[in-house]
C-alpha cells in the first residue's frame, strides 16, 4: 500500500511502497503543492495578460474578461501568497519544478490551460481539500506519536506553513 501523491496520479515513493509519516513524505507534499500552485499561477498570469478588461465576461470562453479578469487578479495574488507560505521544511528543498507540477495536474509540460471560472474554482477547491487532508494526516501522526523530537518540530512547522497557505487560498474566490 502506497501513499497517494497529492495532486494527481502516482504514488509517493513508487507503487506498492509504504512510506510512513516522516520528513521525506512531508517534504514531498509541500514541494508538490509549491510546484502545482506555481503552474496554476503561470496559467493565471497568461490568462490575465491575454485578458480583456473592458469587455463583458462570457462564461467558459477561455478568455478572462471584465469581472473574471478582476477575480483572476485577486486569485493570482492569493496563489502567489500561498506559494510563499509553503517554505521548504527540513532545512531546504528543491527549486520549483514546473514539469512535476504540470504532471501532478495532469497537464503536458508547458501546456497552458485557458483560465476561466470553472477551471480556477476547481483548482482552488482541490488545493484547499488536499492541503486540509495533509494537515490532518500530519496532525494524526503527531498525535499517535509517530513523529517525535526534531521530526515532530519540523512537522509542526509544516502544519503551520500549510495552514498559512490554506488561509491565503481561502481568500481566493470565484
Amino acid at each position: 500500500m502506497g501513499v497517494d501523491r497529492t495532486g494527481g496520479p502516482g504514488r509517493v515513493g513508487g507503487g506498492g511502497m509504504v512510506r510512513p509519516m516522516y520528513g521525506v513524505f512531508i517534504r514531498d507534499q509541500v514541494e508538490q503543492y509549491r510546484n502545482m500552485l506555481t503552474v496554476t499561477l503561470g496559467d493565471l498570469k497568461s490568462g490575465i495578460k491575454a485578458g480583456k478588461p473592458n469587455q463583458k465576461a462570457v462564461p467558459r470562453d477561455g478568455i478572462l474578461q471584465g469581472s473574471e479578469l478582476t477575480k483572476a487578479k485577486k486569485a493570482a495574488v492569493a496563489v502567489d501568497k500561498a506559494i510563499k507560505q509553503l517554505k521548504p521544511v527540513f532545512g531546504g528543498g528543491a527549486p520549483i519544478n514546473l514539469t512535476q507540477g504540470s504532471n501532478a495536474l495532469g497537464r503536458k509540460p508547458g501546456q497552458v490551460v485557458a483560465m476561466y471560472g470553472v477551471v480556477l474554482a476547481d483548482d482552488l477547491t482541490k488545493y484547499r481539500r488536499d492541503i486540509s487532508n495533509d494537515i490532518n494526516t500530519i496532525q494524526k501522526a503527531i498525535d499517535a506519536g509517530t513523529l517525535a523530537g526534531a521530526a515532530k518540530t519540523e512537522a509542526q512547522k509544516a502544519i503551520k506553513n500549510l495552514n498559512s497557505a490554506l488561509t491565503a487560498l481561502g481568500s481566493a474566490t470565484w
